[in-house]
């Protein structure tokens, strides 16, 4: 697996991306609490999670870039989180939709988008920003 991350986010930063993610890209936005999936994230029940201190039973999402599935769970308002699984990449077009949805993030919140082994924000494996897309060697692509 890896991570993809926004840190040092905000409230509205993750509002910017809901909107971000509605409106351009396929959802499955999922509440436990009322056993409902929908094509939506409802920027209020995410607020609702996060001011439940986990006591709110579980939302997630799934954000589909063709073949490529990419997770979101909610875990913590400070940063945004995102899972995929390197796996399903596998062609040069589902490495662009990738690219373009990391890109897409860093242009719409004004920040770094990193790739990073599972569970780490220090193994950087990839960087984005103002369009610019960096391998961990510095090789820009």
């Amino acid at each position: 697996m890896r991570d993809i991350y926004v840190l040092d986010a905000t409230i509205g930063g993750w509002k910017k991306w809901v909107d971000l993610v509605n409106k351009k890209y396929h959802v499955e936005f999922w509440d436990a609490k009322k056993d409902l999936k929908t094509d939506k994230i409802d920027f209020t029940i995410v607020k609702e999670y996060w001011d439940s201190n986990g006591k709110r039973e579980v939302i997630s999402a799934t954000i589909r870039l063709g073949i490529i599935n990419v997770k979101c769970h909610f875990f913590d308002d400070s940063k945004i989180e995102n899972d995929i699984d390197p796996s399903e990449i596998k062609s040069q077009e589902d490495h662009d939709k990738l690219i373009d949805y990391l890109n897409d993030i860093s242009v719409s919140l004004d920040k770094e988008v990193i790739v990073t082994e599972e569970n780490t924000e220090r193994l950087v494996l990839l960087r984005v920003k103002d369009g610019v897309c960096i391998l961990n060697d510095a090789q820009r692509i």
